[in-house]
């Protein structure tokens, strides 16, 4: 049956119908969020809106620094392959490479990465593999921090949507984050497992590529540390966007919130394949989890998500763009920059 239906179908139109769909299912995604934006700014009561410039450049600096981390575990990565990098080429394939993730699909950042890292000695196909488990873990100890932190910062309107059973949850504070840490630790092993057998797949028939792509737990639980020291500098960049937008003094206490509302939009708009660097996904989430707050309202959580998205994409451009243009030519010995 299904080979009749998709015989019907002539080969051209089949190509043409794919990127017409995810690009229109995009545009409604983000009209859709800017609907619930506008709304909650016009319906919500009149705040006093003054944005003060000088929060922005820490928000903009603590976000670029908050890669550090990864960059260093991808190195890491790279060199349990037998592939030596210098952490100035690290960080420049790293940032660069970011840049493709504004690219539908996101796959452009593992290509990019590679390409980079080519002209100074590092297989590509390796360096795009390291830079999937990088990512991977990253996004991993994201969830693992935004399900610890769901009774103090998931808005209510999602626990509503939880089945009766989970919504006790909600009053359990501590169940939630022995329950993530357990759940953590308990698939840990299957995590490794699993990347290993990735390596395993991808490298079986590559020529001339001699590596180890075993990954044990021990290298798994280094990464999920190192990256969630890069969620909390993120997190530590929304709280400077959202002083930007206050008039009241810099309230540490809100880190929780923060953290979870970096941790839960930024994986949100990363499993929204469709969505270019998260666009939309990522605001819609961040408002929704910032507008009950009392300190900040709707209207300073729309302001904060769309400067937010502004500050991160506008520093990204300009580290990328400053790397770039800077190329070292002559490779160095990785081993002399360790």
């Amino acid at each position: 049956m299904e080979e009749a239906l998709a015989s019907t179908v002539p080969p051209v139109k089949r190509n043409w119908f794919w990127p017409i769909f995810k690009q229109t299912l995009f545009v409604l995604v983000v009209f859709c969020v800017g609907q619930r934006a506008f709304g909650l700014w016009r319906e919500s009561p009149p705040t006093p809106l003054h944005v003060d410039l000088r929060w922005l450049i820490p928000a903009a600096a603590i976000y670029l620094a908050g890669w550090l981390p990864s960059i260093w575990f991808w190195r890491v990565l790279l060199k349990r392959m037998s592939q030596r990098v210098g952490w100035y080429d690290a960080i420049r394939a790293h940032y660069v490479g970011g840049i493709g993730k504004y690219m539908p699909g996101k796959a452009l950042v593992l290509v990019l990465r590679g390409t980079l890292l080519k002209d100074h000695g590092v297989n590509p196909l390796l360096a795009g593999l390291t830079s999937l488990y990088e990512t991977l873990i990253f996004m991993s100890s994201g969830v693992s921090i935004a399900v610890a932190l769901a009774p103090w910062a998931l808005p209510a309107i999602a626990w509503e949507c939880l089945p009766a059973s989970l919504q006790c949850l909600r009053q359990r504070t501590l169940w939630v984050p022995m329950l993530s840490l357990l759940i953590t630790i308990g698939i840990t092993p299957l995590g490794a497992n699993v990347f290993t057998l990735i390596g395993q797949k991808t490298l079986r028939r590559v020529p001339n590529v001699k590596a180890v792509s075993e990954f044990n737990t021990g290298l798994l639980v280094q990464g999920a540390l190192m990256t969630s020291l890069g969620w909390c500098l993120h997190a530590l960049s929304l709280g400077c966007t959202l002083q930007a937008v206050s008039d009241g003094t810099f309230n540490f206490d809100q880190f929780p919130l923060w953290l979870a509302a970096v941790c839960t939009s930024t994986v949100g708009g990363f499993v929204i394949l469709i969505a270019p660097g998260g666009l939309g996904v990522r605001e819609w989430i961040l408002v929704e989890m910032l507008q009950d707050q009392a300190s900040i309202g709707p209207t300073r959580a729309v302001a904060a998500a769309a400067l937010l998205r502004a500050v991160w994409f506008s520093s990204e451009l300009l580290a990328a763009g400053i790397l770039y243009a800077a190329n070292k030519t002559p490779r160095q010995d990785p081993a002399a920059t360790d």
